[in-house]
């Protein structure tokens, strides 16, 4: 403001003052007051001012509230940002309301017209002299517009971009979704040969005194190389109110469990497994609980030094014939292993169900309509 001033009392010492004003503004001069008003076109003028002096602009438009509150008082009074207004929205379905740039997308001085605002659009003084109102040709005015448009247009289809999702389990769900790697480890660790696989998002709400009902968003990610531990045996683990029994297959077999766990057993490298999962199906329980019984698991090795004896595995690649995987670090014992006469070994009721033939499909006893 203060260079606007001071160009204009050396245009005023010359004679000739142009000036372009939108709204109503008011400029006080020693010895004399002049009143400019314009709401729809531009006006010139010309004025002689005797030197010294000295000349403030003051903008005079007080008819609304909207004009006499800063931009920060306005949006806290929108946002809801003090104590009394967050209290009242606690509701399910409350949205939070985000501060928005509403200069986003305009150029001041712009228009349709093309005219050039000293000030605005266009520099006060150039080569010495105060700028006049001008105003641009057809062909660059239909060039800048064009770039208008074309800008809020970009900025209208990245609202819109959705995120294309590849490999999830379901079209409407997070769960399966492939990402990116992760990003380098503080050391220079990279990841390239790594995959990440999402587990599950939701979406979490905690009730507080002052800030009401906050969400909050919780994601279980799983990362994987596809180069981790194996089955050595039949495993069952339980975490909380969830149990799983994990079957070791021979090659090919594939993995028959719960989706969840097929996910991660491909990012560890498990190939062939069974797996049944009771009692409660909550994701982040399942994955404890599968993680849980592969870090108890023993290995070939370790049955051998602890039983003092050959461990074997039957193949069907092999036929009846047994292959020795592990070898006692020790002396092998010569006397084998005592069995109990009641083998202490639980079972499940559909496997004794489906070992009897008693194990029926649900719907032999339907009755189908010929077509």
């Amino acid at each position: 403001m203060a260079a606007v001033v001071a160009a204009a009392g050396r245009a005023c010492a010359r004679g000739a003052l142009r000036a372009a004003w939108r709204g109503f503004a008011s400029v006080p001069v020693k010895g004399g007051c002049s009143s400019y008003s314009s709401l729809a076109w531009a006006f010139q003028t010309r004025c002689s001012l005797s030197a010294p002096w000295t000349a403030t602009v003051e903008q005079c438009r007080k008819s609304s509230f909207f004009n006499t509150l800063t931009a920060d008082q306005l949006w806290k009074g929108v946002l809801a940002e003090t104590g009394v207004g967050v209290k009242k929205g606690r509701g399910k379905k409350r949205k939070k309301k985000l501060r928005k740039n509403l200069n986003r997308g305009q150029e001041v001085g712009e228009g349709r017209s093309g005219f050039l605002w000293p000030g605005l659009n266009a520099p006060v003084l150039q080569t010495g002299k105060v700028q006049e109102l001008a105003q641009r040709k057809k062909e660059e005015r239909e060039r800048i517009q064009t770039e208008i448009i074309q800008q809020r247009d970009t900025w209208e289809r990245k609202k819109k971009i959705k995120i294309k999702r590849e490999g999830g389990w379901s079209g409407k769900c997070w769960g399966g979704i492939i990402l990116d790697p992760p990003d380098p480890g503080p050391n220079g660790e990279t990841y390239e040969n790594f995959e990440t696989r999402v587990i599950e998002v939701r979406n979490v709400f905690c009730m507080k005194a002052k800030e009401g009902r906050k969400k909050s968003v919780r994601a279980l990610v799983v990362v994987g190389n596809g180069k981790g531990a194996a089955v050595y045996h039949d495993i069952s683990a339980k975490f909380k109110r969830t149990k799983i029994r994990m079957k070791k297959q021979n090659k090919g077999y594939g993995l028959h469990c719960h989706r969840a766990i097929i996910t991660i057993c491909r990012l560890i490298g498990i190939k062939d497994m069974y797996a049944k999962v009771t009692g409660s199906k909550n994701l982040i329980n399942i994955t404890r609980a599968l993680f849980r019984g592969l870090t108890l698991q023993e290995t070939h090795q370790q049955l051998a030094n602890q039983k003092s004896l050959y461990v074997v595995e039957f193949r069907e690649e092999q036929g009846p014939l047994p292959i020795v995987v592990a070898l006692p670090e020790g002396t092998v014992r010569e006397e084998p292993e005592p069995e109990d006469e009641v083998p202490n070994t639980k079972l499940e009721w559909r496997e004794v169900k489906e070992a009897q033939g008693m194990l029926r499909s649900p719907w032999a006893s339907v009755r189908r309509a010929a077509c």
